[in-house]
This record gives C-alpha cells, structure tokens and sequence, in this order.
C-alpha cells in the first residue's frame, strides 16, 4: 500500500458485538481517493442502497482521505456518510475539528459500522485494540458534557471524541454528529443513523505515524500552502470575521436569504448579526481545527441575561443566517445561544432554520394553528421562540416532533409545499440563486440534495476561484451561458474535496487550484497523478454517487427547485451591486500574488478594518443611483421584461447540464457515461446487465 492509506478499515457489527480488520486492495484507493468516494464504492458494494435508513442494514461509514489528519493545512477533515433518514437517498457529511488526525494515527482509514446494538454503546478504538464499552450512563446527556466525560473515561486528555447528543437518541431526521463541541458533520442526518445503531459515540487515539510517500515533497507543499495562506486575503477575511465575513457583502448582493426567502433586503442582518459585530461584542477569542493556521472558528461568551452561554462555540456563517436572517430574528445574543444548544444537543443549523422559517409561514397562512403548535404564536423575530423550539426539536416535545421531521415531511402534512425550501428533501442552505445563478445548478444537482459544498460555484459566480484548468471560463454571476459547463468542471472539484479530504474555506484561500491539490496528493499517495487523471477521478466518484441516488428512487423530477428561489422576491426587489461587487471579489486573486510584506499589511489592514466590516454600508447608498434604483423600481412594479430578465434561466440551464452529463430521461447516467469513467458493474445494476 503507498502513502496517504492504511489499506484496511475498521468493521464493527454492533448486533454481533464484534469487530474485524478489512482490508482494501489499493485500486480502491488510487481509483476512489477515499473519503466519501471511497464510501461510495463500498456503500456499493454492499447493496447498501436496499436498506432502510434507519434500519441496522443502513451502514455507517467514518472515512478519512489519503491527505486527511496530516499537519498539511486544511485537511484536518473526513466524511461520515450512510443512507439518509432525512431524504432516503444518498448522504455525506463533512467534519473538521480534531478527531480526523487522531484516526489517521491508529492505523486504520475509519470504521464501517453495522448493525445496531440493544443498548447504548460506544466505541474506543486506541494503539491497544478496539472495544464496545457500555454508554448507557450517557445517553440523555449532550455532546459537550459526553466529550468531557469519555475523556476522563479513557484516561487520555488528548483522544478524540465524535458523539451524539438527544437529537440523535431521538431519531430528529436532521441530528448531527459532533467533534470538539462546535466542529459537526451536520448534513443529512447522520446523527440519527448513529442513534438508530443506540451508538453514542466513538473515541480515539492513536500514535502511529502516517505513511507519506515522498517526505520532501510532502513538506515542499506543506510550505507553499502555508506561504499561499500567508498572503490570502480570504484567509484574513476567515481569520478575523468567522465564515460569518459572508454576512456584510452577501446581504449587500442578495445572497443572504431573508424571511424563509421572501425579502431580498434587510440591514439588520450586517448591522446586528455579522461577523465584525461578533468581534465588537462577545468574541473570545479565535479557534482552529487541527493544523490550520487560519483559525476562522469563533469562541464567544455571553455573561448574563436570558441567553447567557458560557465560552463555547460561536455561530458560523450558516448557523446566523438560519437562525438569523431567514428567520427574521436580528438577536445576536439569541442567535449564538440557540447555535449552542444546536451543537449541545447535535442539529443541523441549516435544517432547523428552514423548517422553522416554513412553520412561520405555514403558521401566518393558516396552515399550522396554535392548536398544533400547543399554544405558541410563531412569528418573525423570535428569539424566546427560537430557542424554546431548539429544544423542543431535540426532545421531539410536543411540536418538536413535527419540527424533527424536516421541512419535506412538515409541508406534506400541513401543506404549504410553495414555501417549504428544500431540495431533494434536504433544507437549502443560506445562499440565494437569484443572486449567484450557479447555485440553481449546484442545488439542483447536487446529490445528497441542496448542498453548497457540491462543487465551487458559489466561489467561482463571486469571482473567487477559476476552473481554467479544466478549460472552462469564468462565467458572470446573472448569465445562464456556460454554467452548465462550469458545474461540471466544478463538481470535479467538489467530489475531490470530499474524498481527499479538504476544507473548502483553505482550499479558495490558496486559489482553489487542481495543481495543489495534484501536488498534496502525490506527495502523500505516490500515484502520480495529472490533473486529468483527478478530472476523471472526480467524474467517476460523482456517477456512482448518482447512481447510487437512483438505485435509491432519485429521479429527473428530484432534480429541481423551489419556484420561489428562481424568481423575483415577494417583498422588496434586489440590486444590480454585483456590477460593483463582481470586480471587487475578482481584484482578490490578484491581490493575493502581493509577495512584498510590508504592502501586504498595509493593504490587508484596510480591508481588515474599513472593507470588509463594512461592504454592506459602503455599497449600501450605490442601491439609489439612478440605474441601480431604476432596476429596483421596475421589479417592485413587477414590469415582466424586468421580471423575466431577473428569474433565474433554470430550464435553459439544467437541459444543457443534462446533456452535458449525458443524463437519461429517467434521470440516470447512461451506460456510456458509466463505463467511460470505468464503471461497469455499475452500469450493469443501474441499467441490466448487456
């Protein structure tokens, strides 16, 4: 086996009680990375797409990738994935923190986990062995009170420790799992397939150093990633603002949904909620997942009043969005505090935004009454509400248990499908495609469902990272032309992320560029790959990935979008800014080439402290410029020229991404797709055998 690999994972049977060593040939390695590719082919494998979700037939995949847990930037990740409980198709999540390094040193690439034990469990795996230890005195406690205790259980300050909290135990359709308190896998509710298995958690430590194929080149890229860090002022923007850096310009172009994605303006999302109103006010200090020198996590404390939170972990950018803005709740205290009881107790933020975000609205139309809710008046700006119906979520209190069931469920019951935001089933995150229309694809055909993290797009419409290395052209952010190829290209990209396993955030700091990643790769792996051996890489992982949708009933049908998110707002009427915000995120790359130190400080201080606090306000008085306000008046009158131009070129688009992709009428890669990419047993499950 060459560097990067171990050549065996884990498998633990928790019906049986057992465990066994499970070798891989290397072809798996070389061909599917690892990761959630390597997931994939085993999930395949298995004919795991047969097994219910919540069934012990659905297995649990925590997976490393070959750059995973090494003290490279950015890749202190690894997947965890399984069937969905939340959209019966295929499910990925990504963690960062610091349990991937202390896996990688036990000498295994992760744990398959089958079946489900009769009682709570939880699994120690160590330089010593592996063990099932009892969790029965823990269950019904949260995440950070069972990471506190497993170590001291253990008797190792420095293991690591993933768990479950009650969300989890309960089975809430979108329960996370959770690392380091604030670091979770927090898509497609992986944490419920954990609770489903009564497996509490898994702890680990190891000491094992990992094999790395070329010593010198491994530390030859290690120093160029750091150097390129050094001088990106993305990193600074991380750095000193969170993710949450997102919410000052987002909101300025229209990205930043408001009102479950009724509104496209609301001040008080910068001026209450943003990443530079975090540092003025209850900021710690800053935290980092293993190895990285950005440190974009934030550590908040509140001191009193009816939000107080001890230091913890502060919200992302995700996290102030879908507690924040969607909902209409400008409480930055309420915000943080109902982020904390999401990690506590194990939710994802994303999830939980959207389907309260619905329930306000099913509520307001008539659909939901106080009669199904049990005597709570939701509404808009909230924040008792909020965090009352975080816990109610958890513990499926009452409305709680409609709420765990996911928006896709809720709307099925009540009504109301218009306005429930989801794609495939999984909540949209907090990026709006009618401001950044290469997000109407990534939503669209992302595999686990709404996903922002399936491929760059997001970064590429910001004019932040190119795909000029898979010849494919930037293309602007209200143009339908070309983003069907650009999703392609990008989902190259993407699949790679997941499998390798990287962090997108250090990935577009240092450019977001194939020869990095060839260059991290074959230092650690040794394969040698070119940057179209990782193309056909990253093409072969995503068609057994929608493959594997298919098998699971995904169809052409699943593949679209919410009306609402396609045309124009129903309050208020978006910008024209991106004619002034587009050149602005392009002059970054650029900007980043600045090799002199003492220019780089000068120009980072001014973005630091006068920029990007304060795009929204600067951009702000440009919305009543003649053309700006022109646009906007039109649209609030509802001219049709001005509404078609403004709707997002859906149909046009994803009929030439189909075409692309060559995507059957059933929604399926065709046999030709399939084998061309060297996946025949797949084409002959999908399609018969020929």
């Amino acid at each position: 086996m060459r560097g990067g690999n171990w050549g065996k994972v884990l498998k633990v049977d928790l019906s049986k009680g057992t465990h066994e060593d499970w070798e891989l040939p290397e072809a798996y390695y070389r061909d599917f990375l690892g990761g959630s590719g390597l997931a994939a082919k085993l999930f395949f494998d298995m004919k795991a797409w047969e097994a219910d979700p919540l069934s012990p037939e659905n297995p649990l995949m925590i997976l490393n990738g070959p750059i995973s847990g090494l003290n490279l930037p950015g890749v202190s990740r690894l997947e965890i994935c399984a069937r969905s409980p939340l959209t019966g198709i295929w499910g990925e999540s990504s963690m960062g923190g610091h349990f991937s390094p202390q896996l990688k040193r036990t000498g295994y690439d992760g744990l398959v986990v089958l079946g489900a034990s009769e009682k709570p469990v939880y699994i120690y795996l160590s330089d010593e062995g592996v063990e099932i230890r009892d969790a029965s005195h823990l269950w019904g406690k949260d995440n950070f009170e069972v990471e506190a205790l497993l170590k001291e259980e253990v008797g190792d300050k420095r293991a690591q420790v993933i768990s479950i909290g009650p969300a989890g135990e309960n089975l809430v359709k979108f329960a996370c799992v959770i690392n380091d308190k604030g670091s979770a896998a927090g898509r497609c509710g992986m944490g419920a397939v954990m609770g489903s298995k009564k497996l509490k958690a898994v702890v680990v430590r190891g000491k094992k150093k990992p094999p790395v194929a070329d010593e010198e080149a491994f530390e030859a890229v290690r120093k160029e990633m750091l150097e390129l860090i050094k001088f990106s002022y993305v990193a600074e923007g991380l750095k000193n603002f969170g993710s949450n850096v997102h919410m000052e310009y987002g909101m300025a172009i229209g990205d930043v949904p408001v009102k479950n994605w009724r509104e496209a303006y609301w001040e008080a999302g910068p001026d209450k909620l943003s990443g530079s109103v975090v540092a003025e006010t209850i900021l710690v200090r800053r935290h980092a997942c293993y190895a990285c020198p950005i440190q974009c996590k934030r550590i908040v404390k509140i001191d009193s009043g009816p939000y107080a939170m001890e230091e913890g972990p502060g919200s992302e950018y995700e996290a102030a969005a879908a507690l924040g803005t969607l909902l209409r709740m400008d409480n930055l205290e309420a915000n943080h505090k109902a982020n904390e009881l999401c990690d506590r107790y194990g939710m994802d933020v994303i999830s939980l935004g959207g389907t309260l975000a619905y329930a306000i609205e099913a509520f307001e139309s008539g659909l939901i009454t106080e009669k199904d809710t049990g005597g709570i008046r939701l509404g808009w700006n909230q924040p008792d509400n909020l965090v009352k119906l975080v816990e109610m979520t958890a513990r499926r209190e009452g409305f709680g248990d409609d709420l765990a069931e996911g928006v896709r469920a809720m709307a099925k019951k009540y009504g109301g499908e218009e306005f429930a935001i989801h794609v495939k089933g999984l909540e949209c995150p907090m990026h709006d495609p009618r401001a950044l229309w290469g997000m109407a694809l990534t939503y669209a055909t992302s595999i686990r469902g709404a996903c922002h993290c399936a491929d760059p797009n997001l970064y590429v419409d910001l004019g932040l990272v190119s795909l000029k290395e898979l010849g494919v052209p930037r293309t602007m952010p209200l143009r339908a032309k070309g983003k069907a190829a650009q999703t392609v290209a990008g989902q190259k990209k993407g699949v790679i992320a997941n499998s390798a396993v990287i962090c997108e955030y250090v990935w577009v700091s240092v450019g977001g560029g194939m020869e990095e990643m060839r260059k991290m790769l074959n230092a650690v792996t040794g394969f040698g790959y070119t940057i179209d051996d990782l193309a056909r890489l990253g093409d072969r992982i995503w068609y057994l990935k929608r493959a594997l949708g298919n098998l699971m009933g995904m169809t052409r049908e699943d593949d679209r979008l919410p009306r609402r998110i396609l045309e124009p707002h129903l309050e208020g009427a978006t910008s024209n800014l991106h004619l002034m915000a587009y050149p602005t995120f392009m002059s970054m790359g650029p900007l980043g080439k600045i090799k002199n130190e003492k220019v780089k400080d000068f120009v980072g201080n001014v973005l630091v402290k006068l920029v990007f606090p304060n795009i929204d306000k600067i951009l702000r008085p440009m919305r009543f410029l003649p053309g700006f306000r022109g646009h906007e008046k039109r649209l609030e009158m509802r001219d049709p020229a001005e509404v078609k131009r403004t709707t997002v070129q859906f149909e046009e688009m994803i009929n030439e991404y189909y075409a692309l992709r060559d995507i059957d009428a059933k929604g399926r890669p065709s046999r030709r797709a399939l084998e061309q990419v060297g996946l025949k047993e797949v084409a002959d499950v999908l399609h018969g055998s020929s």
